[in-house]
């Protein structure tokens, strides 16, 4: 069974003839560029997709193969792309922070104290984030390393400085 990694996002359509926008995390920018197939999720699944072509550095507008207009592209906005684990350079994966072991620890903001404990670490695109359950609702903490003041290992917990209102979101 294939292994596939998360390296970012498609944004909207991009004029009529179906071209997309595209989100990569710049650790992934070459690979990607030099894949023989990327992967979006699409109905839940990976489906491979050939790039026709590529315009811009900083937003890249792609056009994929088959993808011929608009109305064919819209289905794909939005969808979380993906490379296959041996399309992506050795070291590059690795170098992505692994917070996972923080499951299970408390997260105590520096004004609002103890928050609670860690039930899940999810990857996004740009950044893993925290689940955890606070004032009745699931919230998303980013684990990064401007908010992380310190992480007690002894004690099971991670200090940080929270930007004022995001427990409020």
């Amino acid at each position: 069974m294939e292994t596939y990694i998360s390296v970012g996002k498609t944004g909207k359509t991009h004029g009529i003839d179906g071209e997309l926008k595209f989100f990569i995390e710049d650790a992934f920018l070459d690979d990607f560029l030099d894949a023989p197939a990327v992967f979006l999720t699409v109905a839940g699944k990976q489906v491979p997709f050939f790039i026709e072509s590529v315009r811009g550095e900083s937003n890249l507008i792609i056009k994929l193969e088959e993808v011929d207009s608009r109305e064919a592209a819209l289905p794909l906005a939005g969808a979380e792309v993906f490379l296959r684990e041996q399309d992506v350079s050795q070291g590059v994966s690795a170098a992505l922070p692994d917070f996972g072991y923080l499951e299970g620890y408390t997260i105590k903001d520096a004004n609002a104290g103890v928050i609670g404990p860690i039930e899940e670490v999810v990857e996004f695109p740009q950044q893993l984030m925290a689940v955890l359950t606070y004032g009745g609702k699931e919230i998303l903490i980013p684990l990064n390393d401007q908010f992380i003041l310190k992480i007690d290992e002894a004690a099971r917990r991670i200090d940080m400085q929270l930007p004022e209102g995001l427990l409020g979101l």
